[in-house]
């Protein structure tokens, strides 16, 4: 295992700092480990030559999204399951209106596509009209049209933004300000892209945006869920709905999916995409067990709802029995983003990893900064994120997954989600050390403004043991049977 990485000054650094048919994409030469795990259980493929960089700090990335979308000529992409009314959520919405404005005036071919989740969109829906009115498409994911139900348990999960077919973010932040708030933020995930990786990440927003027409296209009226479904996946798997037409055609031009120039870095990325329309079980969820069971040295895994189905529990407990070191890292009770059954839901998995052996690491910054802060009376320069809601896994020293995923039963079986593989030893020793530098602020010291002087703060994150599982057991109570039912939630 690599040195303990130090976070220092609130800053949060980690220590270890033409294309004429996408069914044709031009051959690189392939690593020797790309007929692998990843590929296969993935139903993925790995590109190479890809820049990567991880965005985890509020400020930083809302700016990569800012600076992303402003280098737009041709497209915009967008897939968010929730974008709220609020001071980032309308900063955002007011900055890409602009953009379609201006883009258009010189190239009234310019788009922009959103795809918003339904029930995000129900919620907020008088905020897009700005953009509509600007020239932007916005749909909705899996709605209820034409008297007809949407085909499965409304979520769409995954968060993208794809620019030009050459540039994406993808991860696990929505729009809203608990994600780019720098004095209330929750700690997030996702990695900005260049590279044939964005390609297949574009293709799959691309087949959930022809998916998002069809619920509300007529026709789905007059189409039983079954033949419903078997379009989508027929769409999906092959790129042509059942009669052999392709909605997806007029998008297969170099405008679209640019050649692209050169080697803009040197990481191989897979891209990973989950519907429930088109296989009943997420494959990252499957890919994530399988690769937890052959790890060799250790497992790192970020959740903020770790309900997790019984073969990923399992799958960790053995590898904590062989001796791999396996780290969990989710939120405590007091920085819990959902209380209730979605807190519970949680509490019999840690149980058992606990039980296991399992480091389970619980990040309780809420409720404790906010405490010592106000009784110092001190206002720090800086501060650190109130949750985590970052989705994470480590493998070893070389592969890591960044995702939307929470890898839980709610992401494994109900919900679209997207994210990546990276394969690269540096960039797994970037996410150790901020993972190794969460584990560093069990005590922690900071600056208030300009008094002279540290103040001590709290414990910001503690290891779960033996002694806790007692209480877990009281918190779930004689619950246990109703919230195994619930463990859809979250």
């Amino acid at each position: 295992m690599r040195g303990t990485g130090c976070l220092r000054g609130w800053r949060w650094a980690a220590a270890a700092a033409g294309l004429a048919a996408v069914a044709a994409l031009p051959a690189r030469p392939a690593a020797a480990a790309d007929d692998d795990t990843v590929a296969r259980l993935g139903h993925t493929r790995w590109t190479h030559g890809n820049a990567v960089r991880v965005l985890v700090y509020p400020e930083e990335s809302w700016q990569a999204r800012l600076d992303l979308v402003e280098r737009a000529q041709h497209h915009i992409f967008i897939s968010t399951f929730s974008w709220h009314e609020d001071q980032y959520g309308g900063l955002f919405r007011e900055h890409l209106a602009r953009i379609v404005q201006a883009r258009r005036e010189s190239n009234p071919d310019f788009q922009v596509f959103c795809l918003v989740d339904a029930t995000a969109r129900g919620t907020f829906d008088r905020s897009f009209r700005r953009l509509v009115e600007a020239g932007a498409v916005v749909r909705s994911f899996n709605r209820q049209s034409w008297g007809v139900g949407p085909l499965y348990d409304p979520r769409m999960h995954d968060k993208m933004i794809v620019v030009d077919g050459r540039w994406a973010i993808v991860g696990g932040r929505n729009f809203a300000d608990e994600y780019f708030d720098p004095q209330r933020w929750w700690l997030d995930l996702e990695v900005e892209l260049e590279g044939e990786s964005v390609w297949d990440l574009q293709l799959h927003f691309l087949k959930a945006w022809q998916v998002s027409n069809l619920f509300g296209n007529a026709h789905r009226f007059f189409m039983s869920e079954e033949a419903a479904r078997r379009s989508i996946a027929a769409l999906w798997t092959t790129g042509r709905l059942p009669g052999g037409k392709s909605p997806l055609d007029r998008y297969l031009t170099a405008d679209y999916f640019p050649p692209v120039a050169g080697r803009p870095g040197e990481r191989p990325v897979a891209v990973l995409y989950d519907s429930p329309l088109v296989r009943r079980r997420a494959a990252s969820t499957d890919l994530v067990v399988e690769l937890v069971r052959g790890a060799r040295a250790e497992v790192d895994l970020m959740t903020p709802f770790p309900n997790f189905p019984g073969d990923l529990t399992q799958a960790l407990t053995a590898a904590a029995a062989r001796g791999v070191r396996v780290r969990i890292f989710v939120n405590s009770e007091e920085s819990a983003l959902r209380r209730g059954p979605f807190l519970w839901a949680g509490v019999p998995t840690l149980i058992e990893l606990i039980g296991g052996g399992i480091e389970v690491w619980a990040w309780s910054g809420s409720n404790q900064v906010a405490k010592a802060f106000a009784s110092a009376g001190c206002e720090p320069r800086a501060m650190p994120p109130i949750a985590l809601h970052g989705k994470l896994v480590r493998i070893d020293d070389e592969l890591t997954i960044v995702h939307s995923s929470n890898f839980n039963i709610r992401s494994t079986y109900y919900n679209t989600e997207a994210g990546v593989v990276v394969r690269d030893a540096a960039f797994n020793a970037e996410l150790e050390g901020l993972l190794d530098g969460l584990i560093s602020l069990e005590d922690q010291r900071w600056t208030c403004g300009e008094q002279i002087g540290d103040e001590t703060a709290a414990r910001l994150v503690e290891q779960l043991g033996p002694d806790d599982i007692g209480r877990l057991r009281d918190a779930v109570g004689n619950r246990q049977g109703w919230v195994d039912e619930l463990g859809l939630l979250w």
